[in-house]
């Protein structure tokens, strides 16, 4: 199919409009973190449930976690809340206190301990004392939903969230997108969190009444715009992440000296980081996913002595890797190890092609658990990216 016509974006209209919030939601178990709660032990409990936010709840105790639960009369008004806490807000809120121009002119190991210094004392800090308390969610009545449409919610909830005006918010930062919601009961307990990726699942189990849209490539659904972001795999990855805090993005693609991409350097890469280990941060990126990923960078990454590379070291990673002594290293690692996209950092990349169906993204999404595909060319080149929010945006306008 070239691409989609008037009634296919019909048949997404009826089925986001027609569809109440209440068909997404299944029982849960709503982690909280209490407004009180340090740094570390924000991390912990981040960690332990492997979640990447919980809503932060005023509350005084030594419990940094809890749940929600409860009954009564239909409330609209929310919990005491802050906000949502996420990992994303925990490092910038360290990016912000550290010297990243003393950084700039320290060898590795000297910005790792540095790094491991500063990250011991912010995790003594409570939560709510953080430059950046996050708002990326919101909070909305759990009766409320039964009436709600899915496309108010995508539309009023998660992509123009500062023009509505039917929900609560709480944080200390604006956000021009915002990625779950948090209903509260009729006492005024959180029962439940929705994230883009719930919705995404159910219009995904719905993909029969998308009609020919879900078999509209990508490419014809204008899903392929702008430049793709990316860094070298030897970018230190403090580096990566304040290019993800500048341009407000939340990943970045990893691409080698021919373009093409050998990893993706996520937040969600980050989603077990304890305050301990922030001067791995001065690792090289390609080093550092590896480490995550339980193996060796099959790559060669040249230390830098600065917190970039510099032309010159970027000149000469460029020689070596076009060398034939490199590419003899490089096929010796290819017949040891499995080669597939992300292989040379311990990643499982999985990328698509610019013909490739909606249909089809959205399978590699659900089954993978994703939270975005890279578009690549043959070379692995990518050139954009389709992410839940990109998908999210096209259905509403649909």
């Amino acid at each position: 199919m070239a691409s989609p016509n008037i009634q296919a974006e019909a048949h997404a209209r009826k089925l986001l409009t027609t569809t109440n919030l209440s068909a997404v939601l299944r029982p849960q178990h709503v982690v909280t973190i209490k407004d009180s709660a340090s740094v570390d032990q924000t991390l912990r409990v981040l960690a332990a449930h492997r979640i990447l936010s919980a809503p932060v709840v005023v509350g005084n105790g030594s419990e940094a976690g809890s749940a929600g639960s409860g009954a009564g009369q239909q409330v609209d008004k929310a919990p005491e809340v802050c906000g949502f806490i996420d990992i994303r807000d925990l490092l910038s809120s360290f990016l912000h206190e550290v010297d990243l121009k003393a950084l700039a002119d320290a060898k590795m190991l000297k910005r790792m301990r540095i790094l491991e210094e500063q990250g011991a004392r912010f995790a003594g800090k409570c939560i709510k004392d953080l430059r950046s308390l996050g708002s990326d969610g919101w909070f909305y009545p759990q009766h409320a939903a039964e009436n709600t449409s899915l496309r108010e919610i995508i539309h009023d909830g998660f992509l123009h969230p500062k023009d509505s005006k039917r929900v609560v918010f709480g944080g200390t930062r604006s956000r021009q997108v915002v990625h779950r919601l948090a209903l509260f009961d009729s006492a005024g307990h959180l029962s439940h969190v929705i994230s883009q990726s719930d919705v995404i699942k159910y219009i995904y189990d719905h993909m029969d009444d998308l009609g020919e849209l879900a078999d509209a490539s990508i490419q014809a659904v204008g899903f392929i715009k702008g430049s793709v972001i990316s860094v070298r795999p030897e970018t230190p990855a403090l580096d990566a992440m304040v290019l993800m805090e500048e341009k407000n993005i939340s990943a970045v693609a990893v691409v080698n000296a021919q373009g093409s991409i050998i990893g993706n350097f996520s937040i969600s890469e980050l989603r077990t980081i304890m305050a301990e280990h922030f001067g791995s941060l001065a690792l090289p990126v390609g080093e550092f996913l590896a480490l995550e990923h339980g193996t060796e960078y099959a790559g060669y990454a040249i230390p830098s002595s600065g917190s970039s590379p510099s032309t010159s070291a970027a000149d000469e990673l460029k020689r070596i890797e076009d060398s034939k002594a490199h590419q003899f290293a490089a096929d010796r690692t290819m017949r040891r190890r499995e080669s597939h996209p992300g292989y040379e950092v311990g990643q499982t990349l999985i990328t698509c092609s610019p013909s490739a169906s909606l249909h089809e993204v959205l399978d590699k999404i659900v089954a993978n658990r994703l939270h975005r595909v890279y578009v690549c060319n043959d070379s692995l080149v990518p050139c954009g990216v389709v992410t839940l929010t990109d998908i999210l945006h096209k259905l509403v306008e649909a």
